[in-house]
């Protein structure tokens, strides 16, 4: 996530949930935490998925499902957060972390913070880190022209934004970093990259894309929140993707903690640089001494220090060959540093490709995937004229199946009016995505079709969303209560389509 964009979102969200009380914490999936908010008008959650560069953090009406059994973590943390109440927010936007202020918990030691840190997870604190939030510098415009990797020392100008400001004019480029050092942005852009795939909301446009101007950060988030989430979940759904992706994660964390440890390795030998120096200035005095494991010296800057010395090496052996580790770890370090780009760029590459949903051209007609867990349920899968998919149970058990086992909430249901017939679930990939009209006419036929209307030349077809449906306690297997129909709608029934339109 862009750094000012998440400044914007932050602030927007202390406003948004300062007072709110947070009613229960889920893990639909690894690495993604839901929040349950008290809210008006029906409950609103808030929604995380640490990742540096394909990081989510939105509010939406949704809930995603939840496995049956809560993780060991999630008890945690309802246990010492649920019930609390969220307060004013502390920013460290350019690490991309803010920490929220909760109210006084029971339990003994209370944590007082609630940190989202996009890079490295989420956290209850005591108190808040010693970098946390310190003051950020700007460069000047002159200085971003002229610096290619200025984000070395201002992480805030990405190569991205440099390379946005490249293509302004030098006044509209000055008037960018004025308002992005002083925090006015007030329009975001949802942009469809060269992959005809959503990037994440930034504060300016993608170069020669469609894009889509949203005046709240809040919105932008849950629009793209939602249309990244929802499919990408219900892509892990299949174990073997969730396997790789665990895997994955853990392969990365155990390479970068290799890269740590061999850099504070380094760091320490850099530091005995000192001791060398010390020993240099002092050579004229200790040169004839011999067998020490220690001697105290004046450094021409850090005063007096005691060096710690190899008994077997004269003090200049012992000099010689600090200076000489100390300019191999100078030398590591570098390396160091370009061993962890790549990993970094292999890491990201690695999560654009697992916590990203597939392509648009992945969605079209021959290339759906069927999820295992249709497998073993007792239903017939189609595939609309615009390329979704359609499931179709064929019989009672597997009616109720498809609801409790396959369907989204914001998925939609058919059924037709009446009297007996199957349940036809077409499945959405977000709660923003649009249907044709066409789609929603085959799906209301397939359902006609496998119905007691099936024989007739005409049917009227009821649609929902799965949400307004609701199983019947102690009913039948495959008998619901519909809440609030969403449309109804009057087909022609083609027998022809079912083979049409068939999942081969």
């Amino acid at each position: 996530m862009d750094a000012h964009f998440f400044r914007a979102l932050a602030q927007e969200l202390e406003i948004n949930l300062n007072g709110r009380r947070v009613e229960k914490i889920f893990s639909p999936a690894d690495g993604v935490w839901t929040f349950a908010l008290q809210s008006t008008g029906g409950k609103e959650f808030l929604l995380f998925r640490p990742a540096k560069s394909v990081g989510l953090f939105f509010l939406s009406r949704v809930k995603p499902l939840n496995p049956a059994n809560p993780p060991a973590n999630v008890m945690w943390l309802r246990k010492r957060l649920s019930g609390r109440r969220i307060f004013e927010a502390h920013h460290d936007w350019v690490n991309l972390r803010v920490a929220f202020t909760i109210s006084p918990g029971r339990e003994p030691g209370r944590y007082k913070y609630l940190l989202f840190d996009l890079k490295k997870g989420l956290s209850l604190i005591h108190e808040l880190p010693e970098d946390f939030g310190a003051p950020v510098l700007w460069p000047s415009y002159a200085e971003i022209k002229d610096t290619p990797e200025i984000w070395k020392e201002f992480p805030q100008i990405s190569p991205p934004l440099r390379k946005a400001m490249d293509r302004l004019s030098p006044p509209e480029a000055q008037k960018l970093l004025n308002n992005l050092e002083g925090g006015t942005l007030k329009t975001f852009y949802i942009s469809i990259d060269i992959k005809d795939e959503f990037a994440p909301p930034r504060v300016w446009p993608l170069k020669d894309s469609a894009h889509q101007e949203i005046g709240s950060a809040i919105e932008a988030s849950s629009i793209y929140g939602e249309k990244v989430l929802f499919p990408t979940m219900e892509k892990l759904e299949n174990s073997e993707d969730k396997s790789a992706l665990k895997s994955g994660k853990k392969k990365f964390k155990r390479i970068m903690n290799r890269i740590e440890q061999e850099e504070d390795r380094l760091r320490d030998l850099l530091k005995r640089k000192i001791d060398a120096e010390a020993l240099q200035a002092e050579m004229y005095r200790i040169k004839p001494l011999r067998s020490l494991d220690k001697i105290t010296v004046n450094h021409p800057e850090q005063g007096e220090i005691v060096v710690e010395l190899d008994p077997l090496l004269t003090p200049m052996e012992n000099m010689t060959r600090i200076f000489k580790f100390a300019a191999k770890a100078s030398r590591g370090l570098k390396h160091m540093e370009r061993r962890r780009k790549e990993v970094e760029s292999e890491q990201d590459a690695f999560l654009n490709q697992n916590l990203l949903p597939p392509s648009s051209k992945d969605k079209q007609k021959k290339n759906i995937a069927i999820p295992t867990k249709y497998k073993n349920i007792a239903v017939a899968l189609f595939v609309s004229s615009d390329g979704f998919l359609m499931i179709r149970g064929k019989n009672s058990k597997a009616n109720h199946d498809i609801l409790s086992k396959v369907a989204s909430v914001f998925d939609y249901w058919f059924h037709v009016e009446g009297g007996p017939g199957s349940h036809v679930i077409l499945k959405r990939d977000h709660p923003g995505q649009e249907v044709p009209e066409r789609t929603f006419e085959e799906a209301a036929t397939l359902a006609a079709l496998k119905s007691y209307k099936c024989n007739d030349s005409k049917a009227e077809v009821m649609c929902a969303l799965v949400k307004d449906v609701r199983k019947i306690k102690g009913g039948a297997p495959g008998q619901v209560l519909v809440d609030n129909v969403s449309k109804t709608l009057h087909v022609d029934i083609d027998s022809s389509l079912e083979e049409s339109l068939a999942k081969k």
